[in-house]
């Protein structure tokens, strides 16, 4: 074994003797690589028609009992899809009710997880529109007396 190991040939450079390399031919190998992308997309096509062809082959085996059974059950999926869809509309209309948000606004899967999020939103909302008080002036304003009941041109005074 130790001699197998031996005798493997390493891969070698492209290197000439005398140093110098070849320059690598990008071109061919986009090609090869086009061509090679080719090739599995053809087997990918030939796989596809060949599937297509073995369910053919199997439907056209079932007996009405099986294709009845398979179309019920295809059938039932859809109405249970409906039925969540309903349920989670339903849930979603109860809690922008209870909560005066915009139905669309909130999410989740399940009452209480919409629900959580609904509060969420107005805690944030109640949060940022919180009225922001600013003590009073420390310095008087120079039209030489308190307030003049214009607050916005008090606060530009007030920082000058």
């Amino acid at each position: 074994m130790a001699e197998e190991a031996n005798t493997t040939e390493q891969p070698q450079d492209t290197a000439e003797p005398h140093g110098e390399t070849k320059p690598t031919d990008w071109e061919a190998k986009y090609r090869e690589a086009v061509s090679h992308s080719r090739e599995w997309e053809k087997r990918a096509k030939d796989n596809k028609a060949a599937a297509d062809e073995l369910q053919q082959l199997k439907e056209s085996q079932m007996s009405e009992a099986q294709k009845a059974e398979a179309r019920t059950a295809k059938l039932q999926k859809e109405l249970d899809t409906l039925k969540a869809e309903k349920q989670t509309s339903a849930w979603r209309s109860q809690v922008a009710e209870e909560s005066g948000l915009p139905a669309n606004l909130i999410v989740g899967d399940s009452l209480e997880a919409m629900q959580a999020h609904a509060k969420a939103i107005n805690e944030y909302i109640a949060e940022r529109t919180r009225p922001v008080v600013h003590a009073a002036p420390s310095k008087p304003l120079p039209d030489g007396g308190g307030s003049s009941g214009d607050w916005l041109r008090d606060s530009i005074l007030q920082n000058k």
